[in-house]
């Protein structure tokens, strides 16, 4: 009877030795998924959005990128006034810099993206242009080129990114700068680390409540020796008296400067022989001039020539050239820009306008009277 007693006891202390063996056993990956998943929840995140979706991303890239570069320090990560969001990571002692760009393009397609780009280098160009390709599962458009020399390089993609029923464009821009050793095997990984820990939401659009509010009309001083535009993001001020800063190189009868609400600018003009010619500028509604153009060439009429790559003087950006015939033989010569224009750290896209309507195709002076104008151009963007 003991003895039974005693096996019995055996038994039981075999099988729950069995039981802690069995609990150890379980494998530790699941333990590490675990950690894995708490953890992603706990990174911080940069946000930036437009109209239609939020795109969010980690803050810090470092434990799914590294630079194959000895000296690189700790990567950096911010989000520009435009909503542009920025990592960099630098080699302080050589000046080496790796860094990226991401933004949400106004774009429908990846592929009109680069079509617009691609028409910038004509049919003689293919190894510059962007190329269709697969990235990380996405359609996307590629293009790799060297930035004036072999150190400077820049990868470039724009990818389709479909949000529940809508497809956004979203630009991933690689910079290599200063690389010494000429070695551009950082630039894919970088841009697949950022992709893979990147995430997108269609923005809710949300019902808002009409306000009534009192418009009171805007009282023009036309003693002031300014003209002064203000839009949302910024307010232009430009000198009264076009003559104060420049003289046409033909005679007007009278010039006078314009201002009208966002808009300001000038009107020259003259009865015989019957010539005017007027200059406008204001802010564009597009946050970076890229997607300025990509929007303003998705909305052409029929037969319009399309903006192309264009610098004014010190300043670059695009134009595209409007021409208008009128039953009593005035034509319409128009130049459009849309240009980049720097005030102080910050950026700010300027939609200009200069035409000349007359009876000849002499469009002499149209560039200088803009350029001159631009010069004078005073800024302040609103925060």
């Amino acid at each position: 009877m003991n003895r039974n007693k005693l096996l019995t006891g055996f038994l039981v202390l075999g099988m729950g030795l069995s039981l802690v063996a069995c609990s150890s056993d379980k494998p530790e990956s699941k333990k590490e998924e675990a950690k894995v998943a708490e953890k992603k929840k706990e990174e911080k995140q940069i946000v930036t959005q437009d109209r239609t979706a939020k795109l969010s991303i980690v803050e810090d890239l470092s434990p799914y990128f590294t630079s194959s570069r000895e000296g690189v320090g700790k990567m950096e990560s911010m989000v520009k006034d435009n909503g542009s969001i920025i990592y960099k990571c630098l080699n302080e002692e050589n000046k080496y810099e790796l860094n990226a760009e991401i933004k949400l393009l106004s774009s429908s397609s990846a592929e009109k993206s680069a079509d617009l780009q691609n028409s910038m280098y004509g049919e003689n160009d293919e190894d510059k242009k962007y190329k269709p390709c697969t990235f990380e599962g996405f359609d996307a458009y590629s293009h790799t080129i060297n930035l004036g020399t072999v150190e400077n390089t820049r990868l470039h993609y724009y990818v389709d990114y479909p949000v529940e029923d809508i497809n956004k464009v979203v630009s991933i821009e690689i910079n290599q700068k200063n690389d010494k050793e000429k070695d551009t095997s950082d630039l894919e990984p970088f841009a697949k680390a950022i992709i893979k820990n990147m995430k997108l939401e269609k923005v809710k659009e949300e019902k808002k409540e009409e306000v009534k509010k009192e418009v009171k009309e805007e009282k023009k001083d036309e003693n002031s020796k300014e003209i002064v535009g203000e839009s949302s993001r910024a307010k232009l001020i430009l000198p009264r008296d076009l003559t104060s800063f420049y003289t046409p190189s033909m005679e007007y009868d009278t010039i006078k400067g314009n201002q009208d609400k966002g808009n300001v600018g000038y009107t020259l003009s003259r009865e015989d022989p019957k010539r005017t010619v007027s200059v406008s500028i204001c802010t564009d509604s597009n946050d970076t001039l890229e997607e300025a153009i990509v929007f303003h060439n998705e909305h052409l009429s029929k037969g319009e020539e399309p903006f192309t790559e264009y610098t004014l003087g010190e300043y670059s950006g695009y134009r595209a050239t409007r021409y208008t015939n009128y039953w009593n033989s005035a034509n319409d010569t128009t130049y459009m820009y849309k240009l980049s224009y720097l005030v102080g750290d910050k950026n700010v896209i300027l939609s200009c306008h200069v035409t000349l309507r007359d009876n000849s195709d002499d469009s002499t002076g149209l560039e200088d009277v803009m350029l001159a104008t631009l010069r004078q151009l005073k800024v302040e963007i609103k925060e």
